[in-house]
């Protein structure tokens, strides 16, 4: 059994892509055995993997700063005799723990992070848009760069138990939601301002679609003020809309997920999530552009919505996403109404 070790801390969307790609590889190499080095509030992406583990690394506060890392090499190198490490993060913890690995005699390989790539995409003048490389593909042709050759499997690509899927039904059947309407999940927050969509807009869009047909909005997210929001919506629409927003844990969620006839969200976690559980969605983006490699896998045109960069040169104006906008009030957002989203909602689900 050859052993691989995989790091990546962080962010959250960046860790889940990891998910198709692992079980993609582990399907067409049977003498492989993955662990994966990440936050403990991302391992449950990985339960239920054949021949995949997890080492849950508090980097925060475990095994915080040199020393830290120092710690969790010493941990891992007591755990197993690993034949590969493969850095998926290229962050200064992984170049410290994967030079430990390497001064010791494993072999490490490095995935492309393509930082050059993507700032020319995004910086203020000059851009060089030419589509970049899917963060799935960057992270196969790392896998690819150790020996290993697989083709990507397709959704959906979470392992979800009979528990899990038991604790969701049990919380749809205690909310009365049975499905006799479309269900339309909502996912409207996301890290950064330049990423999130007018949120005074869903009400609209909610209205919109009841004028046409009966429908069931569940709420995605997580925080006291995202659920705020959720419920404020939820008053408006009695019996239309349910918050699922810290309401389950993560898997039990993505079993809600693919429950969904359309997912509305935005460049986002919860956008990966619904696109690697094969769920339908249209994704609002600002900001940022899905070409830079973080557009929602295995999803076409019409999952997207956006503005060009024909009447916009300015976007993207980041990789990941940023707090101000270049020439004030992120055009890139507010130009997209309620009314074309509503209207493309309906198209995809009627």
């Amino acid at each position: 059994m050859k052993k691989i070790l995989i790091l990546r801390f962080s962010a959250m969307g960046d860790v889940v892509l990891l998910v198709p790609v692992i079980r993609s590889l582990t399907a067409a190499n049977p003498e492989v055995e993955i662990t994966v080095v990440t936050r403990p509030k991302f391992a449950p992406f990985f339960y239920d993997m054949e021949r995949v583990v997890v080492f849950p690394a508090d980097v925060d506060y475990t095994y915080n700063g040199i020393f830290g890392m120092r710690d969790l090499f010493r941990t891992l190198i007591r755990k197993a005799d690993y034949d590969l490490v493969i850095d998926m993060h290229d962050h200064i913890r992984t170049i410290f723990l994967r030079t430990l690995f390497k001064i010791f005699g494993t072999e490490v390989v490095v995935f492309n992070k393509g930082r050059n790539e993507k700032k020319a995409f995004a910086r203020k003048e000059n851009k060089v848009v030419a589509p970049l490389p899917h963060t799935v593909e960057r992270y196969k042709k790392a896998f690819e760069k150790a020996g290993f050759t697989f083709d990507l499997l397709p959704p959906p690509y979470f392992n979800l138990n009979e528990s899990i899927r038991t604790t969701a039904n049990e919380w749809l059947a205690k909310k009365s939601l049975e499905k006799k309407e479309k269900w339309i999940g909502i996912a409207p927050f996301a890290m950064h301002a330049s990423k999130i969509w007018p949120l005074e807009n869903y009400a609209t869009v909610i209205q919109k679609i009841l004028e046409k047909m009966p429908a069931k909005f569940l709420l995605f997210g997580g925080g006291p003020r995202e659920v705020k929001y959720f419920e404020s919506l939820k008053a408006k629409f009695p019996g239309h809309c349910e918050v699922v927003a810290d309401q389950l844990k993560i898997r039990q969620e993505i079993a809600i997920m693919q429950n969904l006839d359309l997912m509305l969200c935005v460049d986002s976690s919860n956008m990966h999530l619904a696109a690697l559980a094969g769920v339908p969605l249209l994704s609002v983006w600002g900001g940022t552009n899905p070409d830079v490699g973080f557009g929602p896998l295995g999803k076409g045109e019409e999952s997207i919505i956006q503005i060009s960069r024909t009447e916009l040169p300015c976007r993207p104006c980041s990789v990941y996403g940023r707090e101000s906008c270049y020439v004030g009030g992120f055009p890139c957002l507010t130009r997209i109404t309620a009314e074309n989203i509503a209207e493309k909602i309906l198209q995809r689900i009627s």
